[in-house]
């Protein structure tokens, strides 16, 4: 049986690598046999980086999954592990290993001496984990190297592709025919990749698949109700795709995962309201770099050459990485700037290009970053208009139903309505930022998801999409790190917190009540915690006192955020809470309405 291209050939949720890693260090270089394996999985479960279902698990072991105060120990966490009598019950760590070391993370090395594999972290491994590489760098060069057939996977044996690098074909195939029909080039929608570019299993096959890609959208275009729609489509995928494993079904659920995979490399980003996928313009002189040095074929392996050709950061020689054409991208980027700068009413900033390829390289990435500034400056231009703060209101009200992932959404929408708030001089996303100023992931451990500079204090605004007990137990303390480390980089100025959820549990809430009332480390914090209501409560208020001629500035903003800190009428932190609902009213009647 056939198998579409899933993201659980390497990581179904990427954002896991990291937690999953630091938790293989504490096996490393032991042999990986069938114990080794039930340890690795043991550990998860104690570092709450696996929570197994309460089946077969007697009540004390579900409440110590379920008390996130609890500090499980390894004994309690095998017991967990042992009580599930799994099947097979090493392939559980087998399974949870498996992604790290097809994402180059992490080696499983022959020993001579002991005729067995040892697990071992790979430099880019540790790279990763103290921060030398981001995850979407990892994942992209996974990607550029990733194909079938592999020695690390018995599947796929009669492939001959690399399906990241065939889908940037496809789709780029796709755009250049319906060119030529006098069409609007679009990429391809979602359930067009489900199809189409999860079935490729040989690189030969992706102009016919263009061709037939097309075919079915004309035929989809010619029916006029969703019953019809779905009716053929059904038909169709059942018979083009009949020697797949349930082609109806997995072309829709694997859709979305891969493509959120994807938009980590920057390559792709996402068009007509969610539904389309094409290859990023701004990558254009990449794009077509790579696709011409590069035709998606597989090459021949031993299992120990493509180990290491996984794990070598380096390896895949980048065709773009010439004089030419990393003068040429640095060129388009300039442009790009420039045609922002006059958006803006910004005189044209002046740009030698370096002389070097390597010295070619740095100026692009911070050619990058200042195009991600000018756009943020665009950003905020944009949404002083009353309609595009009802966008905003209207994204937060329905974060959950939005077309990216919701943890993503809440990212960029919080952005966004910082934006709308006030005369911020800059608002910095951490979250790693495709060249459409999109994020194409959260931001990364240890750091704030976001930080804000004003001319007089500072600010960062952390996001979470958990409600429950883990909302504490993985926001809690981060949060007043990173906002300690914030104020300790920033000390001459008062610095405070924003942190937003759809409802805000009473552990979070006692946790950030103790560090603004009493202290954190030795020293009080001011930290806010908003919830999505609350939130758009103020951006409401803000709306009606535009239309009324009102500007809020950032003196307004900071007389909020000391009332909602000020806690000598706040007896304890349940009724935090509301109190900071009373003052959003008080402070819209005396700032706005």
């Amino acid at each position: 049986m056939d198998l579409l291209w899933s993201a659980s050939t390497t990581m179904r949720n990427p954002e896991r690598a990291y937690s999953f890693l630091k938790t293989a260090r504490e096996i490393e270089n032991r042999i990986w046999d069938n114990e080794t394996q039930m340890i690795y999985q043991s550990l998860l479960i104690k570092n709450r980086y696996y929570k197994p279902t309460k089946q077969k698990l007697s009540q004390r072991q579900i409440e110590i999954l379920e008390d996130l105060h609890y500090e499980m120990s390894y004994e309690e966490a095998r017991d967990i592990f042992d009580s599930k009598a799994y099947v097979d019950a090493p392939m559980r760590g087998r399974t949870s290993l498996d992604p790290l070391e097809k994402l180059g993370l992490v080696s499983l090395e022959y020993d001579r001496g002991v005729h067995e594999n040892r697990v071992r972290m790979t430099e880019l491994g540790r790279q990763f984990l103290v921060g030398e590489v981001a995850l979407e760098e990892v994942v992209f060069s996974n990607l550029l190297k990733f194909q079938y057939p592999n020695p690390l996977s018995r599947d796929c044996k009669d492939y001959n592709t690399k399906p990241f690098i065939n889908t940037l074909r496809l789709i780029q195939a796709v755009n250049t025919l319906c060119t030529a029909r006098g069409e609007k080039a679009k990429g391809v929608s979602k359930d067009e990749f489900g199809i189409f570019v999860l079935s490729i299993k040989d690189y030969r096959e992706v102009d016919a698949k263009a061709q037939k890609l097309l075919w079915y959208r004309d035929a989809m275009r010619k029916l006029t109700t969703e019953e019809e729609r779905e009716a053929f489509r059904t038909d169709f995928v059942e018979d083009y795709l009949s020697g797949f494993a349930e082609p109806a079904k997995n072309t829709r659920e694997y859709a979305d995962n891969i493509i959120r995979y994807l938009r980590l490399t920057k390559y792709i980003y996402i068009r007509g309201g969610g539904y389309y996928v094409d290859l990023e313009p701004r990558r254009r002189v990449e794009i077509d770099a790579l696709l011409e040095s590069d035709d998606g074929s597989a090459k021949a392996f031993s299992a120990e050459a493509y180990k290491q050709y996984i794990s070598d950061y380096k390896a895949y020689t980048l065709p773009f990485e010439t004089l030419e054409k990393l003068s040429e991208i640095a060129g388009d980027i300039i442009g790009e700037i420039h045609l922002l700068e006059n958006m803006l009413g910004k005189a044209a900033s002046v740009y030698q290009l370096e002389e070097s390829a390597e010295k070619l390289k740095t100026q692009i990435a911070y050619l990058r970053t200042e195009r991600t500034k000018l756009q943020g400056l665009k950003l905020k231009e944009d949404y002083r208009q009353a309609a595009r703060i009802d966008e905003a209101v209207h994204a937060l009200t329905n974060i959950r139903s939005l077309h990216m992932k919701p943890s993503i959404a809440l990212e960029k929408w919080v952005g966004i309505a910082l934006h709308i708030m006030d005369d911020a001089l800059l608002i910095k996303p951490n979250a790693p930022m495709g060249d459409d100023n999109e994020p194409v992931f959260t931001a990364p451990a240890g750091v704030p998801d976001i930080e804000c500079f004003y001319e007089g204090f500072g600010l960062v605004c952390e996001v979470t999409m958990l409600t429950g007990r883990d909302q504490w137990f993985n926001e809690g303390q981060p949060v007043m790190r990173h906002l300690r480390d914030f104020e300790d980089a920033h000390p001459e100025t008062p610095d405070y917190c924003i942190f937003v959820a759809p409802s805000l549990h009473a552990d979070t809430l006692n946790t950030f009540w103790m560090a603004v009332k009493y202290e954190y480390q030795g020293k009080k914090q001011k930290i806010v915690p908003f919830t999505i209501s609350q939130l758009v409560s103020l951006l409401k208020g803000i709306r009606e006192g535009r239309e009324h001629g009102k500007k809020v500035t950032k003196d307004d903003m900071m007389a909020l955020y000391e009332a909602c800190v000020s806690l000598e009428d706040v007896p304890d932190s349940t009724k935090w809470n509301a109190y900071i609902t009373r003052q959003i009213e008080v402070w819209k009647k005396r700032c706005i309405l």
